[in-house]
């Protein structure tokens, strides 16, 4: 897939390889944080909307 990728890419491959690294280090990041983030905050946020007291 990556290959034929970067063989139809001719001229603008920084861009798109560039484009492409962010993108997916973006959502790396954004999964590792939603991986790690605990349960207590999760509730919390999650009643927000709900609540009208703040912590």
């Amino acid at each position: 897939m990556f290959k034929q990728f970067l063989d139809q890419a001719t001229g603008h491959q920084g861009y798109l390889i560039t484009s492409l690294a962010i993108f997916m280090i973006f959502f790396l990041v954004v999964a590792i944080l939603l991986i790690t983030m605990k349960k207590d905050e999760v509730k919390y946020m999650s009643e927000l909307p709900l609540n009208d007291d703040v912590k």
